[in-house]
């Protein structure tokens, strides 16, 4: 009697617990950079209690789609394997990764710390030190970072779900020590959110978070904490605000945009011409900030500030669908859009998470065991 007692009473229990929802979730993602880089592509992603799988498909347009006209790639991740599959199915293979043991774990946030206490040194070495160049940032004095963080009153339909868009943007500016100009550096976000219920949403966070600290990479770890503190320290107050402001917003993300502009009615360094712009040409401020997000291809970007980029028709979804028109004197660098088209949850075969017959397995090169030195310059 007692042993049926406990048997019910184990029953009730399972069923008392909340249904793991199978969940597929799809999306697109667009990338402008700089107008050289241009490519979109699509993610297939189906998620159970303990596996997930990641198909995803890229396209590269204009003379890029030469280099890299269609790209597939794959990913099974086996919770209950303790193992993840890199796929190819362009080549019939894959590679077999095994998460990390503690031991392994433990190894890499230490192999962490030291490459950070080693970045600090540097950084150390470098302030204490004069420009060993013309044209990098220690001609240039940064402002402390601006944060402005808003929901606005637009509304989207997306994936069937009514959204709301909530910007924002982190400003700074660069002045030159020299000449005196000031180019702004302006890292935006809009994000369209969703109030409404959305199924299975829990369920993909559940596993997300038995997958990263399977993987030793849990943020509540206090080793990964200090560590992550550390680095970030830089950049608390400004976290903290924008913390403070985000508390505010509600609800799921179903659209995210980032675009990262620069320029300025001030910044005169970007009126000049393409070889003037470069870090060599013995300017500070923006050539200096050109030289180190892509040197002439930023200083021919603002040579041709002029042209309408943001509204051009042979730009990417990013520019066309998600990016503003430019403000006059700036110019964009990098676009990205991220948009979940579906979101379901319908039994998910179990063969999907199942490597493909006939496939030939690929092994890793042996890595190197570099280690951090400080850049150029810095010693």
């Amino acid at each position: 009697m007692k042993d049926k007692m406990m048997m019910i009473g184990v029953a009730l229990a399972w069923c008392a617990l909340p249904a793991w929802a199978d969940v597929t979730t799809q999306q697109s993602v667009a990338l402008d950079a700089a107008g050289v880089i241009k490519m979109h592509g699509s993610t297939l992603e189906m998620t159970t209690a303990d596996k997930e799988r990641r198909d995803t498909e890229f396209h590269c347009e204009g003379f890029m789609s030469l280099l890299c006209g269609n790209a597939k790639t794959g990913e099974i991740v086996r919770l209950d394997k303790d193992l993840s599959w890199q796929l190819r199915p362009d080549k019939k293979t894959y590679m077999e990764t095994a998460f990390p043991t503690p031991e392994e774990r433990a190894q890499a946030q230490a192999k962490l710390q030291e490459t950070l206490d080693k970045m600090k040194q540097c950084q150390q070495q470098q302030t204490s030190r004069p420009a060993q160049k013309k044209g990098d940032t220690s001609d240039c004095d940064l402002s402390p970072p601006k944060v402005d963080m808003r929901q606005t009153d637009e509304h989207a339909t997306i994936a069937g779900h009514d959204t709301r868009k909530a910007s924002v943007k982190m400003s700074q500016t660069c002045t030159d020590k020299k000449t005196g100009d000031i180019c702004e550096m302006v890292y935006g976000f809009d994000v369209w959110l969703t109030e409404e219920p959305l199924e299975g949403v829990g369920d993909k966070r559940a596993f997300t978070k038995a997958y990263m600290t399977k993987m030793g990479l849990d943020l509540n770890t206090p080793q990964i904490k200090d560590i992550t503190q550390q680095f970030m320290a830089a950049y608390a107050g400004t976290l903290k605000d924008m913390q403070a402001k985000a508390s505010s917003l509600k609800g799921y993300p179903l659209r995210t945009t980032f675009r990262f502009i620069v320029g300025g009615d001030h910044c005169s360094r970007g009126q000049q011409s393409d070889s003037d712009s470069s870090p060599s040409a013995g300017g500070g401020g923006l050539s200096g900030l050109a030289g180190n997000v892509g040197g002439k291809l930023i200083g021919g970007l603002f040579a041709k500030k002029n042209a309408p980029a943001a509204n051009d028709s042979t730009q990417g979804a990013v520019a066309a669908n998600a990016s503003p028109p430019l403000p006059d004197n700036y110019a964009q660098v990098i676009a990205f859009t991220i948009e979940t088209t579906s979101v379901s949850t319908g039994a998910i075969a179990p063969e999907q998470f199942e490597l493909p017959g006939g496939w030939t397995r690929e092994y890793p090169k042996a890595a190197k065991n570099s280690e951090y030195t400080c850049p150029v310059g810095s010693k």
